[in-house]
């Protein structure tokens, strides 16, 4: 009986543990109603305090793959991404931010734009690029699409895919504080092998 009692108890423990683990794990939740509502904002009158909402409602550190909810949210943002690139390639450091925070909810054409944005910051603020990407590290285990992002442009040009390269190398070099430095360093080395 005491050995039937304590492996029950066992069992309890065991799906407890399992119960909170799964709840701990998954994808944080999003509303994406005030995501909608705070993205029309934004892109009507772009500001830095805009921006800031936005990232309030981002999760910071993790992709979310289930965006079935999302999906009208995520277009409208897609539809006027343009909006949002003038804003970061004018240095708006919470626009920079929301860049690429906006990767945690982006698939398809979505990502594929807002990387070619974020790796055309290298050569527009090579400093807030690195510092940025160190913030949101986790969000890119491979750096090559996002470095390599002129390359989709350039495929039938190859001096055009090695002037792009060569100007990201350089406008990386340029930057020398030293929290920055192994990831520059680590950015340079992708880019010498594209």
């Amino acid at each position: 009986m005491m050995r039937r009692l304590t492996s029950v108890c066992a069992l309890g423990l065991l799906l407890t543990a399992v119960t909170i683990l799964s709840a701990q794990s998954g994808s944080p939740a999003i509303d994406w109603k005030g995501l909608d509502e705070a993205w029309n904002a934004y892109f009507n009158a772009p500001s830095e305090e805009g921006a800031g909402k936005m990232l309030a409602l981002l999760p910071e550190k993790e992709k979310i793959l289930d965006i079935k909810d999302g999906f009208a949210s995520i277009n409208s943002i897609s539809e006027h991404l343009g909006v949002l690139e003038g804003e970061i390639y004018s240095g708006n450091a919470n626009a920079i931010k929301l860049g690429f925070r906006l990767y945690t909810i982006s698939y398809g054409a979505f990502e594929v734009g807002l990387i070619k944005i974020l790796g055309s910051l290298i050569a527009f603020n090579p400093r807030m690029f690195l510092q940025e990407l160190g913030e949101n590290r986790a969000l890119f285990p491979n750096l090559e699409p996002l470095l390599g992002s002129y390359l989709r442009d350039t495929q039938e040009d190859e001096v055009a895919r090695e002037l792009e390269r060569k100007l990201r190398i350089k406008a990386l070099e340029s930057v020398e504080e030293k929290p920055l430095k192994s990831l520059r360093n680590e950015c340079i080395k992708v880019l010498k092998k594209l």
